[in-house]
């Protein structure tokens, strides 16, 4: 089996709002491979494509399927809506409906006529209905990889467009991809004007790659008859664009008039700003936050900073489509000061309760924090942090190296983690990462990004916030986007790297460089060099859910100390499967631990202690670096 260098994503049904008017979202299409740069501003050139279509009156699959489901809302009840199956979705679908799921979802041109080829699983369960109607013939031959194997259906098509339809209204994974070849032998074939935009052209044959979320997964059985034609990749969340079946979900925790959600990050420096997100149900047209200092005089009077707001909508939430989302980031306050708040609108029935933050203390302060990985949205890390801080309530702030929920696209997930952790987001930081299921199956982390408001002084050829830094006294942390171009991120990491004077320095993401059954070249090429040259002295992933800490490594070997090299520490804050594994050598500690963790780092000047401990606070492993 091979291990996913980009795994489980979604695609997003929400739609973005700035508070000024919405704006249909369109998934990024990014490729993973170091050595493909991924578009850069592909949202905004597919909605100029969505107008431009608009204008000229021609049916999207988007707006085809926003009919259907006003269709749906207006006459199943929630229970009908979250039993829908394949038979219950085509009552729903207009004779018209059909030719624009069929022809407008994946399209191009070809100047000379051709034969195209449709690869789909043979495990889905329905062919999409449109492959027999449109004339295309399924043949015998087979097309595989290690993990799935996939039927071949062809049609041949004149010169000019060739439009081909959905995956289905099932949420079905793999995707189906496409070859291309011309029908005259000879013929110089050319392919153009691409839907979705940036489309990638390959060449049919063993070891090319199909998916761009999975670069790592390449073809093992190629027929001859298909050897050497133009391959179209896609990503394997695409068949979520139509999705109708079980895509109604309901959250648990709705919003209201009382703001809730309340999350404590930065977007700026750690000592002198801190920046506040909340919810608050449609109703609530603004927000603002009444702050002061906690141990100001009798009387002193609140300061009031005004907040930015989002509206997220989805359609898919039946008990909660609409919310709005604030961000106010608060400047100018003292270093090492703990301030009280609220959040919300000008009356107490829409304020929230008091809480409390402490900003970062000078350079030679000791601190704490707190290091979770793959929370999932589960109930276990708020168990956790609650945890923590009850044992170590001088801890400044907790960072989750990637896989916050379990699927990011849905803002229920989202739902679930924020009111599991509400205790602590509220009164200390959370510095996040973005793992393979806050982006699932190559469709962007845009709620993620939406919901967290995080420094931009990340990497330029990555969405501001899908990377960044920050120092917190004597400490440096960088943080890293490992389903994006690991490529991209080097420059910014090198220089970032090079013009600090931080004491220690951390790395946080979620794909680990050693973790037991992955394999992650890339990540060891361009950015272990990188933290070897200027001695990053922990990096800090996830992701297989096993718990591992590292002997110092410096260029791919064991070194005798950490002031040699930087160890790689990984962890898991979920249940999981207990037992005994093989020990790489490269790892002092491995286990499969079957029960969450979260980690304590403890720096004193130039001293650092780091624990792992359980549920009960239990300490299960315990590192020490002196410097």
């Amino acid at each position: 089996m091979i291990a996913e260098s980009v795994f489980d994503k979604r695609l997003p049904d929400f739609v973005l709002g700035s508070g000024r008017e919405l704006l249909e979202y369109q998934p990024p299409m990014r490729t993973m491979q170091a050595n493909i740069r991924p578009p850069r501003f592909w949202a905004a050139a597919v909605c100029l494509l969505c107008f431009a279509s608009a204008q000229a009156a021609e049916p999207t699959v988007r707006g085809t399927l926003d009919g259907i489901i006003s269709r749906m809302l207006g006459s199943m009840s929630q229970a009908e809506l979250f039993q829908l199956d394949e038979s219950a979705v085509q009552r729903f679908i207009a004779p018209g409906d059909r030719g624009v799921f069929a022809t407008q979802y994946w399209h191009f041109e070809a100047n000379v006529p051709v034969v195209v080829s449709v690869m789909r699983d043979v495990k889905q369960a329905e062919v999409p209905f449109w492959l027999p109607t449109a004339g295309f013939r399924k043949t015998d031959m087979k097309v595989a990889n290690e993990e799935y194997e996939y039927e071949v259906w062809q049609k041949s098509f004149a010169a000019g467009r060739v439009g081909l339809g959905i995956n289905g209204f099932a949420s079905h994974r793999p995707h189906y991809f496409v070859c291309v070849k011309p029908e005259l032998t000879g013929a110089k074939l050319k392919l153009s004007h691409f839907f979705p935009a940036n489309q990638q052209v390959l060449e049919m044959r063993e070891g090319a790659f199909i998916y761009d979320d999975w670069p790592d997964l390449v073809l093992t059985k190629v027929p001859d008859a298909l050897k050497g034609q133009r391959l179209l990749p896609t990503f394997r969340g695409r068949a979520r664009e139509a999705q109708l079946v079980q895509a109604f979900r309901q959250t648990p925790f709705p919003s209201s008039r009382k703001p809730d959600q309340v999350v404590l990050t930065w977007s700026e420096a750690p000592h002198t700003t801190q920046t506040i997100q909340w919810r608050s149900g449609p109703a609530v047209g603004g927000g603002m936050v009444r702050y002061k200092q906690k141990d100001a005089v009798a009387g002193a009077t609140w300061t009031e900073q005004k907040a930015t707001r989002q509206t997220l909508a989805d359609r898919f939430v039946v008990n909660d489509p609409s919310v709005n989302h604030f961000t106010a980031t608060l400047r100018g306050l003292k270093p090492a000061t703990t301030y009280i708040y609220s959040v919300g609108g000008a009356t107490e029935d829409a304020r929230s309760e008091l809480s409390e933050f402490t900003t970062a203390p000078g350079k030679d302060e000791p601190f704490t924090f707190i290091f979770l990985s793959d929370t999932h949205n589960s109930p276990a890390c708020g168990k956790l942090l609650a945890r923590a801080l009850e044992t170590h309530p001088e801890t400044a702030f907790c960072t989750i190296s990637g896989d916050l929920v379990g699927t990011g696209q849905h803002r229920d997930d989202w739902d679930q983690l924020f009111e599991h952790t509400k205790d602590f987001t509220r009164r200390r930081p959370l510095v996040p990462a973005i793992g393979n299921h806050d982006a699932i199956d190559g469709l962007g982390a845009d709620l993620y990004l939406s919901l967290f408001g995080l420094p931009s002084n990340g990497a330029r050829r990555l969405q501001p916030e899908q990377s960044y830094s920050f120092e917190y006294a004597n400490a440096l942390f960088i943080i890293l986007d490992a389903t994006a171009s690991v490529e991209d991120q080097r420059p910014w990491l090198e220089a970032r790297l090079a013009h600090t004077k931080a004491t220690w320095k951390f790395a946080i993401f979620h794909f680990p460089p050693y973790g037991p059954g992955v394999d992650y070249p890339e990540i060891i090429r361009e950015w272990c060099r990188v933290f070897d040259k200027y001695h990053v002295d922990f990096v800090l992933s996830g992701h297989v859910h096993d718990y591992v800490r590292t002997h110092p490594m410096n260029q791919g070997r064991r070194v005798g100390s950490p002031a040699d090299g930087t160890v790689y520490l990984v962890t898991v804050s979920v249940p999981g499967r207990p037992g005994t594994m093989s020990k790489p050598d490269y790892a002092a500690v491995a286990e499969h631990p079957g029960l969450p963790l979260y980690q304590v780092f403890t720096i004193n000047a130039k001293r650092l202690v780091t624990r792992s401990c359980d549920m009960e606070g239990r300490t299960r492993d315990e590192f020490v670096v002196e410097k």
